[in-house]
């Protein structure tokens, strides 16, 4: 009678007791079948959204907090709609050194991150306005939006006006040739070198 309560094959209590948790253990596993499937489907799904963030430049923080960066496209500045302007490139020197608008100055993002890229694009803007002259638009640029985007955000307590330009260098590139920077700038440039004369 000992050797049921110790664990002895063949006793009949122990051959119930495996053969219960036998048919529970297959109740459960049965059930479980389906939960490999969900969580893959719900990994792609993430990685899916991700990916469409990441592509369509959303802009994660505007959507949690309701803020929204202000953005300027290629059109209104070819039009003049923000005078005067003062793009800064937020890439790398790496990626600046291949193609840049212009006479920009580069400010990488790393830089702001740290606060150095902070003082200097406020010491960048004050050096270029001139007394009577309207304080300009800090139109930031990269890529495609998203590093302007956070460089916006991180200078947003600066107290300057700015704009994320929507697309980057890369919808600048399709409406302006490198050969045509100047020329395109320019009439925001002269714009604000009027209002100083005045």
């Amino acid at each position: 009678m000992t050797s049921r309560y110790y664990g002895c094959y063949g006793s009949e209590v122990e051959v119930r007791f495996i053969g219960k948790f036998m048919k529970i253990l297959t109740k459960i596993t049965s059930r479980l079948r389906p939960l490999p499937v969900i969580l893959a489907v719900v990994a792609v799904s993430v990685g899916a959204i991700g990916a469409a963030i990441a592509i369509a430049d959303i802009d994660i923080q505007a959507i949690a907090t309701g803020k929204y960066a202000n953005k300027v496209t290629v059109a209104q500045l070819q039009q003049g709609k923000l005078k005067p302007v003062f793009l800064i490139d937020v890439r790398s020197p790496e990626e600046y050194a291949e193609d840049h608008i212009a006479q920009t100055p580069l400010v990488p993002l790393t830089q702001i991150e740290t606060g150095i890229g902070v003082e200097r694009v406020k010491a960048l803007v004050k050096k270029s306005v001139q007394p009577n002259q309207p304080e300009p638009t800090v139109v930031l640029y990269c890529t495609k939006g998203t590093r302007s985007t956070k460089a916006y955000w991180m200078l947003e307590g600066t107290g300057l006006k700015m704009a994320v330009l929507s697309g980057g260098i890369t919808a600048w590139r399709k409406a302006v040739p490198a050969e045509q920077d100047k020329a395109v700038l320019s009439p925001i440039i002269l714009q604000a070198k009027k209002l100083n004369s005045n």
